[in-house]
C-alpha cells in the first residue's frame, strides 16, 4: 500500500525536533502508529521508530539542523575534572564519592601507571591531580613530574600523613598551598581542590597574556636597557606599560629572564630609560618603577 500523507517522526540528528518524512513510501516503511492507539498516547511520542538513513534532512521552520556534537558543543561549561590516585581504598572511595557530590568530573587510579593512562586520555577534561603520599608508593612523584612535562603549571593537590618525610617537607617549601594532611574534612579538601584549581587558571590566562605581550613587542637589535622585571602574575600591569611606552613612541621589548621569581623582563633602547621611567611614573600615579639589580 502507498500513503502519501506526512509523518512525524523523532529525528536523533534533530536533537528532538519534529521532521517530515513527506515522500510516498511502502508499507514496509511506514511510521505510522499501530492501530488502535489513543490519541494521548500519540502525543506522547510513542512513534515506531525506523532508520534515521531514511529520513529526510528537513527540519520545522525556523529551526537548524545541525550535528548532535554540534548541538551538544553549546551545552554549557563542562564539570571540573580531578585525577585522584591514591592506593588507600577507603581514603579513595570517600574522596571520590566526595567530588561526585559536589559536581566534579573523577578519574580515579590505584598506581601511578593508571592514573598518568588516565591522564593522557582525558587530559581536556582534567583539571587537577590529587596524589597520595601518607604511604610510599614508588613513582607518585615521578607522576607528578611527568603531568608538570604534560601541561606546565598543572595544580597537584599532595595528600600526606604526620610524617615529616623529605618529600613532604620539599613540597611544603615550595607551594605550601598543595599540601593537605590526612585527616581531613570534606570541607577543608573541597576548598583545597577550589583553590589549586582557580589559582591554575589565572596562571594559565597570565601565560598566555605573556605570549601576546612578547609576540607584539618591538624589535631592538642592540642598545638596550633592562627596564622592569616582573613576576608570572603581573601580567596586566606589564600590558599597562607596554601602552603607556607606545602611547610615547618609545620602543620596548618583553623577554623572558633566567629568574624563577621574576621570569619576564621588559627593555628599552639605552638612550630611551629615563624618558620611559618618566612617562610609566606619570601614568601610575608617581609609583616607584622598581628596576633590576
Amino acid at each position: 500500500m502507498q500513503s502519501n500523507a506526512a509523518q512525524l517522526v523523532n529525528c536523533p540528528r534533530c536533537l528532538g525536533a519534529d521532521v517530515d518524512l513527506c515522500r510516498s513510501h511502502t508499507a514496509g516503511e511506514s511510521v505510522s502508529l499501530p492501530a488502535p492507539v489513543p490519541a494521548a498516547l500519540a502525543l506522547r511520542g510513542s512513534y515506531k521508530r525506523v532508520n534515521p538513513a531514511r529520513l529526510r534532512r528537513r527540519t520545522v521552520p525556523g529551526r537548524l539542523h545541525s550535528s548532535v556534537a554540534g548541538a551538544l558543543s553549546t551545552a554549557g561549561p563542562r564539570p571540573r575534572g580531578v585525577l585522584v590516585v591514591d592506593d588507600l581504598i577507603p581514603l579513595a572511595k570517600v574522596m571520590r564519592k566526595t567530588f561526585a557530590s559536589r559536581g566534579f568530573a573523577v578519574f580515579g587510579a590505584k598506581t601511578p601507571d593508571e592514573g598518568l593512562e588516565l591522564f593522557q586520555a582525558h587530559q581536556a577534561q582534567i583539571d587537577l591531580a590529587v596524589i597520595g603520599l601518607v604511604r610510599p608508593v614508588a613513582g607518585n612523584l615521578d607522576l607528578a613530574a611527568e603531568l608538570e612535562r604534560l601541561r606546565p603549571a598543572f595544580p597537584v593537590l599532595y595528600l600526606v600523613g604526620a610524617f615529616k618525610s623529605i618529600a613532604r617537607c620539599s613540597i611544603e617549601a615550595q607551594a605550601p598551598g598543595s599540601v593537605l594532611t590526612v585527616p581531613f574534612t570534606e570541607e577543608q579538601l573541597i576548598a583545597c581542590v577550589g583553590r589549586l584549581i582557580d589559582a591554575g587558571a589565572r596562571q594559565r590566562r597570565g601565560e598566555g597574556l605573556w605570549d601576546r605581550l612578547i609576540a607584539a613587542s618591538d624589535w631592538i637589535p642592540s642598545g638596550t636597557t633592562m627596564l622592569h622585571v616582573y613576576e608570572l602574575r603581573q601580567a596586566a600591569l606589564a600590558e599597562g606599560h607596554a601602552a603607556t611606552l607606545s602611547g610615547g613612541n618609545v620602543q620596548y621589548t618583553f623577554r623572558a629572564t633566567n629568574c624563577d621569581e621574576a621570569p619576564y623582563s621588559m627593555t628599552v633602547r639605552a638612550q630611551d630609560v629615563t624618558h620611559a621611567r618618566w612617562l610609566i611614573g606619570k601614568a601610575f600615579g608617581g609609583r616607584p618603577l622598581f628596576v633590576a639589580a
